[in-house]
């Protein structure tokens, strides 16, 4: 019994120097595991390594296809631990359950509530909204906001009224452009929806079962919506 606890105090010492010397995997989802390397099989892209885990040592492994990259400063000793542990194939130990281990889901995805057509309609009535307002303040201000100026008086000469017939007329062009130019913005927003319309259009007739026709870099293609 003494002799087990000095092999199993002895091991515990060893892993726990080897994790000062930081064998390190890195996962491709961004995480590092701390351990003792114990081997890496090429040939059956596995590679295996200890872990204190609740101060209990275990054997586990991990495909090297989840690993981006690993450091073995303890290479030199992963032998001797494996003799102590009893490792002797890479199917001794469990996988490692740290990371994501399963095959992709087959399953399609739950829908998730959001219509990407109703989307588009709602941003194309937005738009038409808006351009209508803006072309009706433009309207408005090319029609109304002449009757604010206040209209030419006699001056002192004839050329003074000249002035002033003069600075009106301009003013007058001014509101009129100013007001013109922004039912013009106005109009150019409301055809903007346009687009969302065409492409809430496309998106449903895209969504619905049946054969539709393109063209790619390829040329002409069929696609079947099941």
């Amino acid at each position: 019994m003494r002799t087990i606890m000095i092999i199993s105090f002895v091991l515990f010492c060893m892993i726990s120097s080897a994790q000062k010397r930081k064998d390190t995997i890195r996962i491709k989802d961004g995480s590092e595991i701390l351990c003792q390397i114990l081997k890496v099989s090429e040939s059956d892209s596995v590679i295996q390594f200890c872990v204190k885990e609740n101060g209990n040592l275990k054997v586990m492994k991990i495909p090297s296809t989840f690993v981006e990259s690993y450091s073995w400063p303890g290479k030199e000793q992963a032998v001797r631990y494996c003799k102590m542990l009893g490792v002797k194939t890479i199917q001794d130990g469990e996988i490692y359950k740290g990371y994501w281990y399963k095959k992709p889901s087959l399953l399609k995805p739950e829908p998730t509530g959001i219509d990407p057509a109703a989307v588009e309609i709602k941003k194309g009535h937005k738009l038409l909204d808006i351009g209508f307002a803006v072309t009706t303040v433009g309207i408005l201000t090319a029609k109304l906001g002449p009757l604010l100026l206040q209209k030419p008086a006699g001056g002192s000469s004839i050329n003074s009224y000249l002035n002033n017939v003069q600075r009106y007329n301009n003013q007058l062009k001014t509101i009129k452009l100013v007001g013109y130019g922004i039912a013009a913005t106005g109009v150019i927003v409301g055809l903007s929806s346009i687009t969302h319309f065409n492409k809430a259009k496309l998106l449903r007739r895209e969504s619905r079962p049946g054969l539709s026709i393109g063209v790619n870099s390829y040329g002409l293609c069929l696609a079947f919506k099941f």
